[in-house]
């Protein structure tokens, strides 16, 4: 069990500030909320398949070979990463049998957040969508430093609250905030994430118009959280717009589909769900989930060049 939380406050400097401050007033107010928290510290190197093991961790795990390959950054839930230790090196294992790298982003571990679903540290809730995507834009920056990396071909792929920050990974402002060597995304998926939610402050609304990257949303039937009736008609929108969005929607499927501990299935209590949540594994649906991942992926990144 992790100890309390030390999260480290820092103030932007002047350079982010110039890059919030271009921004509307709700991105303005996440862009310092992002560089308040002090950076995470990246692996310095990539493992090959022979070093992973069934411990989820933060890591960089590439396939056998010199590459230059694709990758494919990995956000977990509002858990730690080694919550179930079954769903991250689940796809890890499938992202290095397609030829990709697999970095799996831990946004709580150096921080010491032991978890985000039922409880927050001090200040941290408003801005934690935020220090995420900054997290994820970082992690991009990063792999692309290493020459066994295609820097053009990297995705990411987000689970539940980690699918609300991949929502946002796609927008102009966002990389204009987070990226100041002007990389982007090359896919992104979203799967089973919340793209709407009504706060005190005002509704939070991850979906929006400035999405200019390819875009997946997976959602489950019967999710109360990313619930598909919140979420299609927002994707439908964009998409009559021309925008690059795709979304699939699987039967009679709840939340946490993909996470063996979800079984037998149970409703949950979390931040912003006081009547719970329906969380239910299955494998049929994952396996489903996977097709729909690598046949996206695919399309936009390629296999490795092996």
């Amino acid at each position: 069990m992790l100890s309390a939380a030390a999260i480290e406050w820092v103030k932007p400097t002047p350079e982010q500030e110039a890059r919030c401050v271009k921004q509307s007033v709700q991105d303005q107010i996440d862009c310092r909320g992002a560089y308040s928290v002090k950076e995470l510290t990246f692996p310095d190197r990539g493992e090959e398949p022979g070093f992973f093991t069934n411990t989820a961790r933060m890591g960089i795990f590439k396939p056998s070979g010199s590459g230059p390959f694709p990758a494919l950054i990995l956000l977990h839930t509002c858990a730690a990463v080694d919550f179930d230790p079954r769903h991250m090196p689940y796809w890890v294992s499938q992202a290095l049998k397609a030829g990709y790298v697999a970095f799996v982003l831990d946004s709580w571990g150096e921080r010491r957040i032991a978890e985000h679903c039922r409880s927050s540290p001090a200040g941290f809730l408003p801005i934690h969508i935020a220090v995420r995507t900054r997290d994820a834009y970082d992690a991009l920056e990063h792999l692309a430093r290493f020459d066994f990396i295609d820097k053009s071909r990297i995705a990411a792929i987000g689970f539940s609250n980690g699918g609300r920050v991949t929502y946002q990974l796609q927008r102009k402002p966002t990389r204009e905030m987070y990226s100041p060597g002007g990389l982007r995304f090359a896919a992104a998926i979203a799967v089973y994430g919340k793209c709407f939610l009504a706060t005190g402050r005002g509704p939070l609304d991850y979906l929006d118009r400035d999405v200019d990257q390819p875009l997946l949303a997976l959602l489950g039937e019967l999710d109360e959280d990313g619930d598909p009736k919140v979420c299609v008609p927002r994707l439908e929108k964009l998409k009559k717009k021309g925008l690059p969005v795709e979304w699939e929607v699987f039967p009679k499927t709840g939340h946490a589909w993909d996470q063996p501990r979800n079984s037998p299935a149970r409703r949950v209590t979390q931040l912003g769900d006081p009547g719970g949540v329906l969380f239910a594994y299955d494998s049929q649906v994952t396996e489903a989930t996977r097709e729909k991942v690598l046949e996206f992926l695919g399309r936009h990144l390629g296999t490795s060049k092996r």
